[in-house]
């Protein structure tokens, strides 16, 4: 939602794209990460297999901060308009 939220502020005339194209993909990522779900516990255990998804969230933190951080120069980058 962080990523939704800032590209929907960073390029408002793209809103309907940037919108469709998150679902997309959120879409996918909900669709395959059931399918690898089971194999995953069973290799791994309850414990582990829990431990391991909340060490991907984890490492998926600083993404939101890079963004605010630097959100400017790649708007400028990527829009030389802006």
């Amino acid at each position: 939602m962080c990523i939704q939220n800032y590209l929907l502020d960073a390029y408002p005339q793209y809103a309907a794209s940037v919108t469709a194209a998150l679902t997309v993909l959120r879409s996918i990522a909900g669709a395959l990460l059931p399918l690898g779900g089971l194999d995953m516990y069973n290799a791994l255990g309850y414990g582990w297999g829990n431990s391991l998804l909340g060490f991907i969230a984890l490492a998926l933190v600083p993404i939101p901060i890079l963004f605010y951080v630097y959100g400017p120069t790649l708007r400028k980058r990527f829009n030389p308009t802006l």
